[in-house]
């Protein structure tokens, strides 16, 4: 702790002194470092894992570590908590096991947050064999998870209903927001900051695909979050590799949404629930109010760029779009055959599509539609790369109004008003500074 020297011969004027004090109180403490290393016992790697945690600060995890079928570690203070990685960036770190294994919960359970929930880092750890998701954050002010692997994750049953029972089989990677700690309604506040999940693998095979929701990204209902969702591979999630729904701007008009280069394959079977078609590659907008989708004061604006998709499902949607003003570009998906698919769906309007390529078979390449409140109009889909698509009824479906497609499009269906198809080949800029006289006009 810092001292001021209080004798008389060396005494500092008065104004330093009180300079000295306002730096000393703006300045906060030294964050705590702490080390934990694994001992492979449940009632030994779980107490000293969240004694770590609630000092806060930097905690670095070595070895490995085994929750039990219920360990969890609650999370209430900023914290960094990093395991070790080799050569190549593989974690080596692993925690086996645990029910919601890291978790940030509410304050309150049901109740807005009265304030900003922690930030928290997770960094270079193996998650194996947890139970409905290793990585919870209800409540969080600043979200970073980066260079961790998911396999094996325990679906496990919700209390939710659906046509096929009376309780839900969920799973997933990571799950942002409290749809799931509380799934009545979002809760302003619950979720804020900046959040970046980056540089994962989330492997969510499971038995029961057909039965079980399952998710590599969950990040729905959030309050003024800017959420970056980048360079994850998600192999086999049973509903959605990417769920983005109903992220609404902050008061001030503060929230954001980008998702580039990710590498999703779906599963070849999913559960129909909410609906039918699935297992989608990136699912994202507003669904449990499409108005917000429509309404600029609550729309976080997304760009979706640079992903590849494949979807293996007989129904599965490689992009599926619920929103507004989105920006989608260079983005390749891969359709496997199904009838029923669709390789990008655009049910919102004053979207900008550029340079997306879409391959294999599928029911269309590209599908613009409107949605209960969204409207599907005013879209500008240009040069959908479909030289390399089959589709059963058809590459291109317009169902909104004022849409307009440019570029070579074979196979167009237009069953909505007002839709233009501009048959014009991507172009080049001539240079600058022509060299030579050549260009000009002879007499």
């Amino acid at each position: 702790m810092m001292t001021i020297p209080t004798h008389t011969a060396h005494r500092a004027p008065l104004p330093v002194l009180c300079l000295a004090a306002l730096l000393f109180l703006a300045c906060p403490a030294l964050a705590a470092e702490s080390s934990v290393v694994g001992t492979g016992k449940p009632s030994q790697d779980v107490p000293n894992v969240q004694a770590a945690v609630d000092k806060g600060g930097l905690v670095t995890l070595r070895g490995n570590f085994n929750f039990g079928t219920d360990g969890r570690v609650r999370i209430t203070k900023n914290v960094r908590i990093k395991g070790e990685a080799d050569s190549v960036g593989e974690p080596v770190t692993t925690i086996t096991g645990g029910y919601w294994t890291f978790y940030a919960p509410l304050p309150v359970k049901g109740a807005p947050p009265a304030s900003k929930g922690p930030i928290i880092s997770i960094r270079d750890i193996r998650f194996d064999g947890a139970r409905c998701t290793p990585l919870h954050f209800p409540h969080a002010g600043g979200l970073d998870v980066r260079g961790c692997t998911v396999i094996d994750v325990i679906p496990q049953p919700m209390d939710i209903h659906w046509s096929g029972g009376d309780s839900l089989s969920f799973q997933a990677g990571i799950v942002v927001g409290n749809r799931i700690d509380h799934p009545k309604e979002p809760l302003k506040r619950a979720v804020t900051g900046t959040v970046r999940i980056e540089n994962n693998r989330f492997l969510m095979e499971n038995n029961r695909p057909d039965e079980t929701a399952g998710f590599g990204v969950l990040a729905d209902w959030t309050w003024g979050a800017e959420i970056t969702i980048a360079q994850n591979t998600i192999h086999r999630a049973s509903r959605n590799g990417i769920e983005l729904l109903d992220n609404v701007l902050s008061d001030k008009g503060k929230g954001s949404i980008a998702v580039k280069g990710n590498r999703i394959t779906t599963d070849e079977e999913g559960i129909p629930y909410p609906h039918v078609y699935g297992p989608n590659g990136i699912v994202a907008g507003w669904y449990f109010d499409t108005s917000g989708g429509a309404d600029f004061s609550r729309n976080s604006r997304m760009a979706i760029t640079g992903n590849r998709i494949e979807g293996r499902g007989e129904n599965s949607t490689g992009l599926l779009l619920y929103t507004n003003d989105a920006v989608v570009t260079c983005n390749d998906v891969v359709m496997g055959g199904g009838r029923g698919a669709r390789g990008i769906v655009q049910t919102g309007s004053r979207g900008f599509f550029a340079n997306n390529r879409i391959r294999g078979q599928a029911s269309y390449a590209l599908y613009c539609y409107p949605f209960e409140a969204l409207t599907a109009t005013a879209n500008n889909f240009a040069w959908t790369e479909v030289g390399d698509f089959t589709g059963f009824k058809g590459q291109v479906l317009l169902g909104g109004t004022l849409n307009v497609l440019v570029g070579a499009a074979p196979s167009v269906i237009d069953k909505g008003r007002g839709n233009r198809h501009v048959d014009v080949a991507p172009c080049t800029l001539p240079e600058v500074d022509p060299e030579g006289d050549a260009w000009e006009p002879v007499e």
